[in-house]
This record gives C-alpha cells, sequence and structure tokens, in this order.
C-alpha cells in the first residue's frame, strides 16, 4: 500500500474514533478499551480487562525506569496501570485527539504525569529514535494498520536490543469468505486484519523471535456479547448524543461479530516477541 493509500486509512480510522464511536466507547466500555480474558466463568468483563493486563504485564520485565511505548493507547488506562502498579515510563501514543484528551485528563487526576506522556501519532511513522525503548506494548490496535509489516518495522527500530514486543489483536482467520470479512472489517473501518500465522510469520521475517504465542480466540465472543449487552442497556442515554440509526446499526454489526466469532471467524491472539541483542 502506498503513502496516499496509508494516509487514507489513518484518516479514516481517526474519523471513526473522533466520532459517534468515542461516545459509544465513553459510556459503554468505560476507560478501559480491550477486550477480557476472565479470571473465572464468573468475572465481569471489566475485570477480564483488568486480568488481560496482568497476563501482558508477566510477559514483560517491568520497573521503574522501564521505558514503555504503548502504541494506540486509548484513553489511556493500560498506561496508567503500567505507570502505577510498576513505575514504568509510558509514552502513549494515538491518532484519536479526543482519546488522547481524556487520557492527559486522567493522567492528571491520578498525579500520574511525571510517568506519563501522551502524544499524537502514526504507528506506520514513529517520530521517535532508534533503540529508544525497552517495550512496545499494543492492544488491539496493529488490526488498523494499513501496512502492518511496516508497523512491525517500526517497532523492532525503536526497540533497544534486547526489548520486547508485547502485542495482542483481533484476528480474522484466513479461510473466511470474502463477503464475511468484507463485513467484519466494516465495523471498525479496517482495511485488512490478518491470523495469528501471518503474525508469526511476519515478526520472524524481521528478525524477531517470537517467545510467547497464544490464541485466545475462545473469548471474543464473550467480550463482544457484553459490548452489545451494555450498549442496548444505554440505548436511551446515547440517543441525544448519538442517534438511533449509529446505536442501531453499531448493534447489529456487534451481534454479526459475536456469530462469525462463535463460528470461527474472527480471532484474538497474544504476542511476545524479542529484539536480539
Amino acid at each position: 500500500m502506498n503513502q496516499e493509500d496509508t494516509a487514507s486509512v489513518v484518516s479514516a480510522t481517526k474519523a471513526y474514533y473522533d466520532g459517534p464511536a468515542d461516545e459509544i466507547y465513553r459510556t459503554v466500555w468505560g476507560d478501559n478499551l480491550h477486550l477480557g480474558v476472565p479470571r473465572t466463568e464468573e468475572s465481569s468483563h471489566p475485570e477480564a480487562m483488568e486480568h488481560t493486563n496482568e497476563i501482558m504485564a508477566a510477559a514483560a520485565p517491568l520497573g521503574c525506569g522501564v521505558r514503555v511505548l504503548d502504541l494506540g493507547c486509548g484513553y489511556g488506562s493500560t498506561a496508567r496501570y503500567l505507570a502505577r502498579n510498576f513505575g514504568c515510563h509510558d509514552t502513549g501514543v494515538n491518532i484519536s485527539e479526543k482519546e488522547l484528551q481524556l487520557a492527559r485528563e486522567r493522567s492528571r487526576e491520578r498525579d500520574l504525569d511525571h510517568l506519563l506522556s501522551f502524544e499524537y501519532g502514526d504507528f506506520h511513522h514513529l517520530e521517535y529514535a532508534d533503540d529508544s525503548y525497552d517495550i512496545v506494548w499494543s492492544q488491539e490496535a496493529f488490526l488498523h494498520a494499513a501496512d502492518k509489516v511496516a508497523v512491525l518495522t517500526e517497532c523492532r527500530r525503536v526497540l533497544r536490543p534486547g526489548g520486547s514486543l508485547i502485542f495482542t489483536d483481533i484476528l480474522v482467520r484466513q479461510d473466511t469468505p470474502e463477503e464475511d470479512r468484507a463485513r467484519i472489517y466494516d465495523r471498525v473501518k479496517s482495511p485488512d486484519m490478518w491470523d495469528l500465522e501471518v503474525y508469526r510469520n511476519a515478526l520472524t521475517g524481521l528478525d524477531l523471535t517470537v517467545t510467547r504465542e497464544e490464541d485466545w480466540s475462545h473469548y471474543v465472543a464473550r467480550s463482544y456479547g457484553w459490548v452489545q449487552d451494555r450498549l442496548r442497556e444505554n440505548r436511551e442515554s446515547l440517543l441525544p448524543r448519538v442517534g438511533a440509526d449509529t446505536i442501531d446499526n453499531t448493534v447489529a454489526a456487534l451481534s454479526f461479530w459475536v456469530d462469525s466469532a462463535e463460528a470461527g471467524k474472527i480471532g484474538w491472539a497474544f504476542f511476545v516477541a524479542e529484539k536480539s541483542r
């Protein structure tokens, strides 16, 4: 994909997250915009999202002074978690101005400004020096990349030798029919979504050593089913801000995502990959 096409995808993604989706996400998801790995069958989705952070953090050499680059940081919930619990210096990067604004506000409210910064940036072209971060972290953001190889290459470039790329992403299985694939992409305005083995091969091709790979696909339907239920519950309060058509179309799109996840067409994976020393 050329530079002009990439810019078009970035612009469309920004419009999506700065548009009605912002109202829906703030109301339904809260500050944390991720899928969840439940501790038990009884775990709520917010608890499952926190557990996801804990699993990912346990795979990283975190501590005071560790520099983390959080790509697609959303409202900064994970960055605050890492700063508060480990004393990391976290730079959150995002293309949504509305999400960045709230992330900064939350950082000030929790007295974490000395550890956190939130900056506008396109992960296809990072404005950071080579070998400048100990950890590059991302949760369900790479699905928006127009050129995922370029994004992974940038991740490798800014990692110091021995540093780790730690990320999750939503997958679309390679045998998914094109008609279904197009409907899946349309909900989140994604240009392309990879499968697990495509990620594995791309990481290996960039000389990143995959040290951990987990398929969390069986949690996708549970996560998005919760989102769909919450959206229905909050329909009346959202109507003045979003409108009936947007809400109803989103509910229908979420229903298709839940059905697709249950049918094995949508997945979710966790990767840890290390840059050679």
